[in-house]
C-alpha cells in the first residue's frame, strides 16, 4: 500500500509487525523500517516488487526495537541485500550478540542470528530518507530502547510498538517494559503534530492521528 509518494506500508502477517519502506525518488534507494519475523520474507519481497520497488535497492534497515517480530527478518535482508543496520544504542548489543533477553526469539522457537549494527542511534539523531528528516525519539515503556521516528514538516510518525491506532499501545510485561515510562512516552508523543501514524501493528492512520494518540494516553491512564 502506498501511503505517500515515498512511503509504502506492508501490513504484518500473523505475528509479524507492519513493515514500512521509504523510497528516495532521486536515487531509488530504499530504507526499511522494521522487518518482521522473517517467516514470510519471500512473500514480503514479492509484495515489495509488486509495488514497483526494487528490493536490491534496499540500503538501510532501521529497527524501532529489537523484539523478534520486528527483528527476526533482519538476517534475511542482510544476507540478500547487505544494508546498513540502525538500532538504538541501548538495544544494539542484543542484535550484535544474539541470545534471547530482549529479543524474545525463543518464544518463537528460534535463536536469533547475531548481526552487525552499523549505526547505534541516539536521542535526537536525524535520519535522512528521501525527503523525510526522521528525528529519533526514545520512547521507553514497551522496551527500554524503543524509538519513534518523526518528521515534523510532513507530520509523519513511525511509532513502532509504543503507540497504535484505536487507542491502543504497547505491552509492558516483557523484559524492560515499564508502565509509568510508557505512559510518559505517550503523553510526550501526544504533543507532536502528527497526521500519519505508522505503527508496528494494527491499521495505520493517515488523518486525525493526533486524536488517536490522545485516545491512547487516555486509555493508558485508565489501564496501566
Amino acid at each position: 500500500m502506498k501511503v505517500t509518494e515515498e512511503i509504502f506500508y506492508f501490513p504484518g502477517i500473523n505475528f509479524d509487525c507492519n513493515v514500512f519502506l521509504v523510497k528516495d525518488n532521486m536515487s531509488d534507494e530504499l530504507t526499511v523500517i522494521d522487518c518482521g519475523t522473517g517467516f514470510f520474507f519471500d512473500r514480503l519481497i514479492k509484495r515489495i516488487s509488486q509495488e514497483g520497488l526494487k528490493p536490491e535497492n534496499i540500503t538501510r534497515v532501521i529497527l524501532t526495537h529489537v523484539h523478534f517480530d520486528h527483528s527476526g527478518g533482519l538476517i534475511n535482508f542482510v544476507r540478500e541485500y547487505s544494508p546498513k543496520v540502525l538500532v538504538f544504542h541501548l538495544e544494539a548489543d542484543s542484535i550484535e550478540k544474539g541470545g534471547n533477553g530482549l529479543l524474545l526469539a525463543r518464544e518463537f522457537g528460534l535463536e536469533f542470528t547475531p548481526t552487525k549494527v552499523h549505526q547505534k542511534l541516539r536521542e535526537g539523531d536525524i535520519i535522512k530518507a528521501g525527503s523525510l528528516s526522521l528525528r529519533v525519539i526514545n520512547t521507553p515503556g514497551h522496551t527500554i530502547g524503543s524509538i519513534c521516528l518523526y518528521d515534523q514538516d510532513q507530520k509523519v510518525l513511525f511509532s513502532g510498538d509504543t503507540v497504535f491506532t484505536q487507542g491502543s499501545f504497547g505491552r509492558v510485561d516483557f523484559p524492560t517494559g515499564d508502565a509509568k515510562k510508557l505512559t510518559q512516552s505517550l503523553i510526550m508523543l501526544s504533543k507532536l503534530d502528527v497526521q500519519y501514524l505508522l505503527c508496528g501493528h494494527l491499521d495505520i492512520a493517515t488523518k486525525n492521528a493526533n486524536e488517536q494518540i490522545k485516545l491512547s494516553v487516555k486509555n493508558a491512564r485508565l489501564w496501566l
